[in-house]
């Protein structure tokens, strides 16, 4: 199944969830602090859903998120794994099936015997040609058999950018959300929800803001003195540009309501402290 499969499957889900507990976008927005626009997004499978909104919806409409979330599990794996390449065959390739219809019998039996014992043979002749040689060449010993070539690691979704060099660049086109988690949360009560984002291939982190007002700010910031900051113009969501979150610096995001609102701020992240949980 295609990567935009897996959303639109998780989004199946979702969607009968809602429809079930007769709750609107509205609503949703309110009783888990996303905005009603990301729900759209999620439900419609325009956009994949986080960890978090997921088991929210699920303990939200009294259903154990448990299955939910394993589906979820699932196709995030589906999703940020690499695309396999063109025209690779399946391991064995196309033989390694018996035909159908085939029964075993007295001549399939012969013919087994007889390529078993034709490949006895073989193997005989080829130890006994290098011995043959080893005694011309003078050496006394067989030559070395070929070294198996190491093992290709495939690696994981390529980032586009890591530490200062994500400075300032959008998260999810440096495919810096391919790992992210949330590690911190705050939140203006009754108004806006805060999260720090955090990515441990990037080494960069970023600001999210939701059930926001049109003018609410949101600014993340690092111990060596950088920010980045972001404005909410339409909708009620946004996140900052990234910024670089080196293993012994802390950050932190803070946000504030329009026209010199309250403001608040997320607790400190330090990433060689505390290891984030992946969802």
């Amino acid at each position: 199944m295609d990567r935009a499969g897996s959303v639109k499957d998780l989004a199946s889900e979702l969607l009968a969830l809602k429809k079930a507990s007769g709750s609107s976008f509205v609503r949703l927005s309110e009783k888990t602090h996303y905005a009603k626009s990301s729900w759209e997004r999620w439900v419609n499978g325009k956009q994949f859903p986080p960890r978090d909104a997921v088991e929210r919806l699920a303990r939200l409409c009294g259903t154990d998120p448990a299955p939910l979330l394993a589906l979820w599990a699932e196709e995030d794996a589906r999703r940020t794994a690499p695309e396999p390449e063109e025209g690779a065959e399946p391991e064995g390739g196309e033989d390694t099936e018996p035909e159908a219809g085939t029964r075993p019998g007295p001549a399939a039996a012969r013919k087994r015997r007889g390529a078993l014992w034709t490949a006895v043979v073989l193997a005989v002749l080829l130890v006994a040609g290098a011995v043959s040689y080893a005694a011309l060449s003078g050496s006394g010993e067989p030559p070395a058999a070929p070294r198996p070539k190491p093992a290709v690691k495939v690696a994981g979704p390529a980032t586009g950018c890591t530490l200062t060099g994500c400075e300032g660049r959008d998260p999810k086109k440096m495919n810096c959300g391919a790992d992210a988690v949330t590690v911190r949360t705050g939140s203006i009560p009754k108004d806006l929800v805060i999260e720090l984002r955090y990515s441990r291939g990037c080494q960069a982190a970023w600001g999210r803001i939701s059930f926001a007002q049109v003018g609410a700010t949101v600014v993340v910031n690092n111990s060596d003195g950088a920010a980045q900051a972001d404005v909410v113009h339409f909708d009620r969501d946004v996140y900052t540009p990234l910024i670089a979150a080196p293993d012994d610096d802390s950050v932190w995001v803070c946000a504030a309501l329009p026209k010199n609102g309250p403001r608040s701020c997320t607790g400190r992240f330090i990433p060689s402290e505390e290891k984030a949980q992946q969802p």
